[in-house]
């Protein structure tokens, strides 16, 4: 069950070059700091019809890490916007300037940020000739000026080989998937800063909610900071996407998996050669659990996590309890006690698996606690635990889990396990 970590063994060069660098941390002094701008920008154009056509602005920002961000252009011809997302915008003639959302305006350096649109044409739409960022031309390439400032050098921790992936904290970034606004994906905004490949987490809203999955933004950021690349059912704005909701749509957690092998091999993306795609898990809240247990079924998924949720005895939605006997992967199932809705057949679904499960309960969660109470943080931290002991094989996790020292220890959580 449990999987090799690559990480587990480095050459002791890398023990050397870290003492190398925190001693390089203490120096204070005068030294030459560079600052280097550039962008890159894709336009690719969504739907046209007579009159108009939608288009996304996909900014990759090649210099140095931005704060906030103003990107301008002008239309070559008539082109005027009536709707935007992922930001807001003013237009002056053909003269158009989009500036970020309140929740995307970090952009590290390598990362990626969006800006889409719907906007009236006359004529076949063209991608425009010159886009700045920050007032720096977006030509491919970077610029660097350099000045000379007092430093003060700091260490950072990065992560070490059998380091828990709970303990990263890294900074997140909220975008819509690159060409298909049926997903929303949350990432750590530069990848490489996580020091190894990142798993792929397909997540299933509750609700089956397909458009709008605010109500998971901020479970899914903490999952995300700590190293995996979410990909979410809905769009990032809430926008409509053509997926009703309501119903279980099993196949759009496979088509996020898709989607996440498509972007690390597509040139220029911020996740590109920076996804592990050998340990790719499914999770899902509530109708969103059903979801993740038929899409856990695919080969290659390797883990699955069903918060307040469960195969119902009547088959309800088309999915019975037969369906337990096709998962081939561990299984976390957790539910927030005799309040929630979920209770009983969360248990019964644990009691029917057949493969190493785990079943924690935390009584004062509810249904909707691990989503947006005040257990989230100790939910998703089980969730990242459980995850990390599935798909890297870390003792630490594995011991948190399932040690009768870990979770069980944690009042008031009741824990049980199988197969394991």
């Amino acid at each position: 069950m449990r999987r090799k970590d690559s990480n587990a063994s480095r050459p002791a060069a890398v023990a050397v070059a870290a003492a190398l660098v925190a001693a390089a941390g203490a120096l204070i002094g005068s030294q030459p700091a560079s600052a280097a701008a550039g962008c890159r920008v894709d336009y690719p154009i969504g739907s046209q019809w007579p009159g108009g056509f939608s288009a996304t602005v996909v900014v990759t920002n090649l210099g140095d890490p931005v704060t906030g961000w103003r990107l301008s252009w002008a239309f070559p011809g008539n082109e005027r916007i009536t709707q935007s997302w992922n930001g807001s915008h003013t237009q002056s003639g053909n003269q158009v300037t989009a500036v970020n959302a309140a929740w995307n305006g970090s952009v590290a350096t390598g990362a990626s940020v969006s800006f889409g649109f719907n906007a009236t044409s006359d004529a076949r739409p063209t991608t425009p000739p010159v886009f700045t960022l920050n007032g720096t031309a977006c030509t491919g390439s970077t610029t660097t000026t350099t000045t000379t400032t007092t430093t003060t050098t700091t260490t950072t921790t990065t992560p070490q080989p059998g380091r828990p992936m709970v303990e990263n904290n890294f900074p997140v970034t909220r975008e819509g998937a690159y060409g298909d606004n049926r997903f929303t994906v949350f990432r750590p905004s530069d990848p490489r800063a996580v020091g190894r490949a990142l798993p792929v987490l397909a997540f299933g809203n509750g609700a089956c909610a397909h458009t709008n999955n605010s109500e998971v933004t901020r479970a899914l950021t903490f999952i995300a900071s700590k190293g995996f690349a979410v990909v979410d059912t809905g769009s990032v704005d809430g926008s409509p996407n053509g997926v009703p909701s309501g119903s279980p749509i099993p196949s759009l957690l496979t088509d996020a998996i898709t989607w996440a092998e498509r972007e690390q091999d597509r040139s220029g993306a911020p996740l590109g050669r920076h996804l592990d795609l050998g340990r790719v898990a499914t999770a899902g809240h509530s109708c969103g659990g059903l979801e993740a247990m038929v899409a856990a079924q695919d080969r290659r998924v390797s883990a699955v996590v069903s918060l307040n949720s469960g195969f119902f005895a009547d088959g309800a939605f088309g999915y019975p309890r037969s369906e337990l006997g096709k998962l081939h992967t561990p299984a976390l199932f957790m539910d927030g006690g005799s309040a929630d809705i979920a209770y009983a057949n969360n248990q019964a679904n644990y009691d029917l698996a057949g493969v190493p499960a785990v079943l924690a309960r935390h009584p004062q969660a509810g249904h909707g606690g691990f989503i947006t109470g005040a257990q989230m943080t100790d939910g998703m931290t089980t969730v990242v635990q459980f995850l990390d002991m599935v798909l890297n094989g870390n003792q630490v996790a594995r011991d948190y889990v399932l040690s009768p020292s870990g979770l069980a220890a944690r009042a008031p959580w009741v824990v049980a396990r199988k197969n394991f």
